[in-house]
């Protein structure tokens, strides 16, 4: 086994923010994505995700499906919701893959080291991995495929160096003295991008983001394109970012979690579980809108607002404006650190506003069928959606697709009043139907006033003939 290989592939490159940008794929990152794919896990397992490669990795190593440490990764998820960047965030701190040995000391708590790993546990992890390398032969597998990562490590440079993506970032946040810079790419990972780093006991930084794989060509490889760019400069912010908020929390605290009250089963769909991941995301979405503006214009920096929007972000906008100030008064905010004090003051008063928007915003009260039935006649030719105010005319979103969503006989249309919605349907027998009112960017449906609905999910079942 070429050890120095192994070794050299899974080292950081030594960057720094003067250099261009180099991509790898990185052992670490394969290994944990495929201990917490063959534990089931949903983010690691995303149809997005299959290729030559990802056959190749069931086909090895899907006879060890019930390998302790495969066992242990799904009570972890379980237990402690280890999943998404927590299982990134153990790749990076870990020296290779052949000792797997702590890169900074788990007992010191590494701060790039997501909580939900506990101390014992994730030593006890770690050593039923080492046993899972050894039995699998994984870093003979990893050799085996040095030609797809290499392609894959090329194409991905390629991609980041049409870009001067480090200079923003000493711009907007100021440098970053002996940080280390380089981009992972995770082949197994889908869609999933991650904002991991590390940062060791002097104080030296590795900011290594994972970009997701989603597309590949016909040989295999992945594709990178042009809309990757904004996944990009994300996954780095948070690195810069996440401390800043975790500096603030306290003060941020009181208002996120206001917001979070109001918007928690969107953000939970989205994997985004408390106020402070709240925090985390919101500057980091705001942030990239400002790279928009200044790289690629305003009109760019629109699109990505109305899609921070569609994903329940509905601040970014305004915290992209406050965010504008900044790079207006640098003189007196040499660093983002400095500014916090008044992105707290926008959440706060934001906080006020959303409790006052939320009072205000239409709510369905009734619907026929009911929602949540189960023995709905099939014969039913209107579905009927009752409001608790006058909404806008000729304004909604019924939103769905595929065979769950309802046969439309006639147009959509409200009553004089415009608080009850009529949708013509042709249903069938012994069928499960959904779709929602407002869901994402398509959100039409609001009140005269012009206050949005919240997304409401409509789910009935028609019985039998």
């Amino acid at each position: 086994m070429n050890l120095t290989l192994i070794l050299l592939l899974a080292g950081p490159l030594q960057l720094s923010s003067a250099d261009s940008l180099t991509a790898r794929v990185d052992p670490r990152v394969e290994l944990m994505s495929i201990l917490f794919r063959l534990a089931g896990n949903p983010e690691y397992n995303m149809p997005i995700s299959k290729s030559p490669y990802s056959k190749a990795v069931e086909a090895h190593f899907g006879e060890f499906g019930s390998h302790p440490v495969i066992r242990t990764a799904r009570k972890l998820r379980a237990r402690r919701g280890v999943s998404y960047d927590a299982v990134m965030s153990m790749a990076v701190h870990l020296v290779d893959t052949v000792e797997l040995a702590e890169k900074v000391p788990f007992d010191k708590k590494p701060p790039g080291l997501d909580r939900r790993w506990r101390l014992e546990e994730a030593r006890d992890f770690l050593k039923k991995a080492r046993d899972f390398v050894e039995k699998t032969k994984f870093n003979e597998f990893f050799k085996k495929h040095n030609a797809l990562y290499e392609a894959t490590a090329n194409r991905m440079t390629k991609k980041l160096n049409e870009r001067a993506y480090l200079d923003w970032f000493d711009r907007f946040f100021g440098t970053r003295p002996g940080a280390k810079f380089y981009v992972i790419v995770g082949l197994l990972n889908g869609g999933g991008c991650y904002g991991a780093g590390l940062r060791d006991l002097e104080g030296q930084e590795e900011i290594t983001p994972i970009i997701g794989a989603w597309r590949f060509d016909g040989e295999g490889i992945p594709v990178f394109t042009g809309r990757i760019v904004p996944t990009v400069v994300h996954e780095f912010c948070h690195s810069y970012t996440n401390p800043i908020v975790d500096g603030h929390a306290d003060k941020l605290e009181p208002a996120a979690r206001r917001m979070f009250k109001h918007c928690e089963q969107t953000m939970r769909r989205q994997a985004y579980g408390n106020w402070k991941t709240l925090m985390y995301e919101s500057l980091v979405r705001a942030c990239v809108v400002r790279y928009m503006a200044t790289t690629d214009g305003k009109a760019a920096a629109a699109r990505e607002i109305r899609a921070q929007h569609g994903r329940g972000f509905k601040w970014i906008g305004e915290l992209s404006e406050v965010l504008a100030d900044y790079e207006s008064q640098r003189k007196q905010y040499p660093s983002l650190e400095g500014f916090m004090p008044r992105i707290v003051r926008f959440f706060e008063g934001y906080a006020d506003r959303y409790d006052d928007l939320v009072a205000k915003a239409p709510k369905v009260v009734s619907m026929t069928p009911p929602n949540g039935a189960t023995d709905v006649d099939p014969a039913l030719a209107e579905i009927k959606v009752v409001f608790d105010r006058p909404m806008k005319d000729r304004c909604w979103a019924v939103v769905g697709g595929g065979p769950q969503f309802p046969e439309l006989t006639g147009k959509t249309h409200y009553d004089k009043a415009c608080k009850v919605l009529t949708i013509p349907v042709r249903l069938k027998p012994a069928w499960s139907y959904r779709f929602w009112l407002n869901r994402g960017k398509y959100d039409s449906f609001q009140s005269r006033e012009g206050v949005k609905l919240a997304s409401v999910a409509v789910i009935f079942k028609t019985r039998e003939k």
